[in-house]
């Protein structure tokens, strides 16, 4: 596989350019917002990475996260918003449209609702806030830039490029905690029992996502006519974890609006506290159930929006194909609802013990 990559320039002009985007965000992360007061203090926006609008790309893309959930739901209960998803790609360009103003909007009315309470002017407390939704609008551009010039999956790779320093961070603790340790005079087996225990432990998550995310279930399909050698062999492929990381970073980038309330509400430290509460998940308590709740809700909603069983029938129908024992149409359709389902019950098992566990 290594030797396709290197013969193939196309894809190192995709890798060296994804990997140019993500020094962009790494060095726009790192700058500071002009007129940006002493006062100002970081907050945590979503318990994943330390995040403020002090910096140019502090909030990260998350408020992008946030609208497009937004947006999702009210293509269910708006009716202009149905009509646009019928459109084709019409529609599709006004729901793009419509999930950058709403996302732009967010990052104004947080990073407005922080400045606000500090002593700058009335102008600068107007320009910080459209600074900051520039360098949300960045981050979108550099999300389509990896999507059409790099490898693919540009939000995607954004948020993780966000999370890296937790990663780094998380990964340093360790190292001080244990590696450092187990080198002194005072070299303790307990110590290094743990320091093997929790390498084991990392090393078994990761070989298990890596089987979970390649694991798919095979759904035999047969043609009535004009059966050739390769439709002989054709099925529907369902990953066992379809909704992917997204029904986590959907359940964090849900709790952002609360945490966005802090700061604009005034010396409420009741409200605070119940934001806290509802939010913090370090502690066994009722946020961390109520992200749990939010992580199984989200992974039927991803899965059942990016896989849906009655179009697939539906195509299956046109083709003249069928799925062994099952008649084509309502039949098809329920059957693998029913298998989707049961399949998503696993996979939000596997996220629910990948979150809770560390």
């Amino acid at each position: 596989k290594i030797k396709l990559i290197l013969g193939n320039p196309k894809l190192i002009f995709q890798i060296l350019f994804t990997f140019f985007i993500i020094f962009l965000f790494k060095l726009g992360s790192a700058l500071t917002l002009p007129f940006i007061p002493k006062e100002f203090k970081l907050l945590k926006i979503l318990g994943l990475i330390d995040a403020a609008p002090s910096k140019l790309f502090g909030l990260g893309i998350y408020p992008y996260i946030t609208a497009s959930i937004v947006v999702q739901f009210l293509q269910k209960l708006l009716p202009i918003c149905r009509e646009w998803k019928e459109q084709g790609q019409i529609g599709k360009r006004k729901l793009n449209l419509l999930t950058r103003a709403l996302a732009l909007l967010f990052v104004f009315g947080q990073t407005f609702g922080m400045i606000q309470k500090t002593s700058v002017s009335l102008p600068v407390c107007f320009l910080i806030p459209l600074i900051a939704a520039a360098g949300c609008a960045i981050l979108i551009w550099f999300a389509d830039l990896i999507n059409s010039q790099g490898i693919g999956n540009g939000t995607s790779i954004l948020i993780m490029a966000s999370m890296s320093n937790n990663l780094i961070d998380s990964l340093k603790e360790i190292k001080q905690n244990y590696y450092d340790n187990l080198f002194t005079n005072n070299f303790d087996p307990k110590l290094l029992t743990q320091f093997i225990l929790i390498i084991l432990v990392l090393l078994l998550f990761l070989i298990v996502t890596v089987i979970v995310q390649i694991t798919s279930l095979k759904i035999p399909v047969q043609y009535a006519r004009n059966q050739s050698p390769s439709k002989s062999n054709s099925y529907i492929p369902f990953k066992i974890n379809t909704a992917g990381v997204m029904p986590v970073i959907l359940a964090n980038a849900l709790m952002q609006p609360f945490k966005m309330l802090i700061p604009i509400i005034p010396n409420n430290q009741g409200f605070e506290n119940f934001v806290n509460y509802l939010t913090n998940i370090d502690i066994v308590n009722f946020a961390l159930n109520l992200h749990i709740l939010l992580i199984i809700v989200f992974s039927f909603f991803s899965t059942f929006m990016n896989v849906n069983p009655e179009d697939i029938s539906e195509h299956l129908s046109k083709q003249d194909a069928y799925i062994v024992g099952f008649r084509p149409g309502e039949q098809t359709t329920k059957y693998l609802s029913s298998l989707l389902f049961k399949i998503t019950v696993i996979g939000a098992v596997f996220l629910v013990t990948l979150v809770t566990m560390p």
